[in-house]
């Protein structure tokens, strides 16, 4: 971590990668799993999920520049 207050662009990458990595997966498990509209309504659910938790971990690597500034 620098001493600039910016936002913590490794921490957030390392984040995105691991949601990335753990949604591909849950997605290609349901994929082989479920099928027709069951299918479709759990894709949605799990990319709901990794979308939510992309954001909050922009805020968790965004809360140091925030830290920064106060």
């Amino acid at each position: 971590m620098s001493g600039n207050a910016t936002v913590d662009t490794g921490r957030f990458a390392r984040i995105l990668t691991l949601i990335v990595f753990v949604t591909t997966v849950f997605i290609v498990v349901a994929s082989v799993r479920l099928e027709g509209v069951l299918f479709q309504i759990g894709a949605l659910a799990i990319g709901a999920v990794g979308f939510i938790t992309a954001i909050i971990g922009f805020l968790v690597a965004a809360s140091q520049f925030y830290d920064a500034t106060a």
